[in-house]
Order: C-alpha cells, then structure tokens, then sequence
C-alpha cells in the first residue's frame, strides 16, 4: 500500500470523525443525542474507509477485502433523524427506521466470506445491473425522506422555544445536522444525475463527495463535542391543558389578589404575575372567558356596583378610578353593557331601594 495526497487527506478525515464518534460514546458525553451523532460520525468513517485504502491500492494487494461492509450510506438519514429528536424531544426514534441500513449491511456481510472469484462474476452479472442501482435509488431516497423530517422537526422546536421566550441557541445543533443532510442530498444527487445523464460516475469521481462528507461530519461532530455536557432544552411531552379549566383558575386568581385594579394591567404584566407566557394566558382567557379587556372590564364595573349597593357616595369617576378604569367614557360604557343601565341610574335605584327598605 502506498498512501498518496488522496488517500492521506481522506484518512485524516475519516480518522477524525472516528475519533469524535467514540469520545461521544464514551461516559463524559454519554445521553441519547450524542449517542446517536458518535454512531453517525463512526458510520460516516466507515464509508471513507474503501475509498481510503482503495487509494492506497489495499484491493489491488488485497482483493478478499472486496465487499467488506464498512460502508452503510442508509444509515446516515436515521442517524441523523434520531439525533435531531433526541435534541429536540429526548426519546429515541422507532427501530423501524434501521431496517434499510440493517438490510445493505446484512447484504455486504453475507457476500464479503466468499471467494474472489464468486463475488466478482456476482458483482458483474447480479450486482451491478441490480442491486448498485436499487441501492442507489434507495439512499438518494432515504436522505431526501429524513432532510424534510429534520426541517420539519427543526421547524417545530424553532417555534417552541420561541413560543417560551427562550433563546434559540440550543436549535444551533439541530440547524447545522439538517443542513450537512440537505448539502449531502444536493451533491449525492448531482453526482448521480452526473452518471445518468453525462457518464459513468468511477471511483475518482467520487472523491469530491467524500472530502464533503468528512468535513461536514467533523463540523456537526465538533458542535456536538462542544455541547456535549449541556443539558437538551427538550419540548415536553404533557397531555393536552384544558384551557377553559386554566383561565377560570387564573381569573380566580387575578380576582383575588386585586391585580385588575391596576390600570394599565396588560396581558405581559399578567402573564409575569401569573408567572406563566402571553400565548398561554391569551390563549386561555380567550377560551370561552371573552379576553383580558372583557374580564378586566367585568371585574371592575362589579367592584363599582357593589360600592354603590353598600351604599357608598363617592364620585362615580373616583370609584371607577379606583377600580382601576382609565377614562369615563370607558366606564360608562362597560358598566352600561355589563348592568343595562348607566352608573348614575344605577345608584339611584339601588339607593332608592335601600331608603325604601328602611322604612
């Protein structure tokens, strides 16, 4: 063997990525997340490795060594897929995912014992008129399949972590893994494309590809090692709230502590009160409670007509202020929608009443 610029420069590369896969399985980094990117890098030193000592002339000094199953390319979606939720949900993905990778390795490790002469009369007359090409399909297929659901997941904890106010920073990491996938996915198919359309794709050509492959996987790998200690802002797995349930127990609340007396109470200044975010108590209040302004509104005109009915004589405007109303106009008109009838009128009757009752 003879290692050249080619075979050197993908060698360091694949020893790299080797290297970091196992220092994310070892106990210093061991979680789910890391889990899955170490077996990653680990798969993707696997795939270097043919064409590292391939040109080093390893097959041509050793020709037994064709169809040894270092290379597992269905991997790399699932792989990627399960380190994206691991980040994202802390769980595992369904073993479902691994059958094609299981399936292309069983394939390999099947024909790799026989004689050389058998596995290149099957290379010749069943290999590549059939599997090469199914196999090509599949991956092309595969990697296509996972980069949208790792958009799709990446979309998701986005919005999350915006909806709680946190930073997006832990999103880092699963922004850079969906990006190696869809550049992995534009070159595989631009080099497959190449081969149908221009000529046969050869085992030089492939070198471009792989030189993308190691550096991209040495880049997610290095974020991963960097991360690796810190905990996963992960999005809860809770059943659903009742959330008419929720905004009857907060309103309770706003009413007992006197919170709605505050004039310019709004829904931020609540939601800190309440210590909970805007989207849950807007969406809370607003199911089947009206909004903020309506219960605000509601509980302020009653403060006002109680005082009235336990016979207070104060300015009509200096208890609405005191109940937290901004403006005259806005009194009268939410103490008018809530009681059919103005707050002068109001008095007058509930004190002429009283009168009455005392005689």
């Amino acid at each position: 063997m003879q290692f050249g610029a080619w075979s050197t420069l993908l060698g360091v590369l694949a020893v790299q990525n080797l290297a970091l896969g196992i220092a994310l399985l070892l106990p210093r980094s061991r979680n789910l997340a890391n889990r899955y990117l170490g077996v990653l890098l680990i798969s993707l030193a696997g795939m270097m490795t043919p064409f590292v000592i391939g040109y080093a002339g390893a097959y041509d000094r050793w020709p037994w060594l064709t169809s040894a199953p270092f290379a597992v390319p269905l991997a790399i979606g699932p792989l990627l897929y399960g380190h994206i939720i691991a980040l994202s949900q802390n769980r595992a993905i369904g073993w479902h995912h691994f059958i094609g990778p299981f399936i292309q390795f069983a394939y390999q490790a099947v024909l790799f014992p026989f004689p050389v002469a058998t596995k290149w009369l099957w290379d010749a007359t069943v290999h590549q008129p059939y599997f090469d090409p199914a196999f090509s399909v599949a991956v092309v297929l595969s990697i296509a399949t996972y980069t949208f659901l790792c958009w799709r997941e990446l979309r998701v904890y986005e919005a999350w972590l915006h909806a709680r106010r946190r930073q997006t920073r832990p999103a880092l990491r699963l922004k850079a893994a969906a990006l190696f996938i869809s550049v992995l996915l534009t070159a595989r198919a631009a080099f497959d494309l190449f081969d149908l359309l221009v000529r046969r794709v050869d085992y030089f050509d492939l070198f471009t590809f792989y030189i993308l492959l190691g550096a991209s996987g040495l880049i997610i790998g290095m974020l991963g090692w960097r991360d690796s200690r810190l905990p996963a802002a992960a999005m809860e797995r809770t059943a659903e709230r009742d959330w008419h349930q929720q905004g009857a127990a907060w309103l309770a609340e706003l009413e007992r502590e006197g919170w709605w007396r505050e004039p310019d109470l709004d829904l931020p200044r609540l939601a800190r009160l309440l210590g909970t975010n805007t989207t849950h108590l807007s969406r809370a209040l607003n199911e089947g409670h009206g909004g903020l302004a309506e219960a605000l509104g509601a509980m302020r005109a009653q403060a006002v007509a109680c005082a009235l009915e336990n016979g207070s004589r104060e300015e009509l405007l200096s208890l609405a202020l005191a109940s937290g109303f901004g403006s005259k106009a806005s009194f009268n008109r939410i103490f008018r929608a809530r009681f059919g009838e103005s707050p002068s009128t109001y008095r007058r009757r509930v004190h002429g009443s009283k009168g009455k009752s005392l005689r």
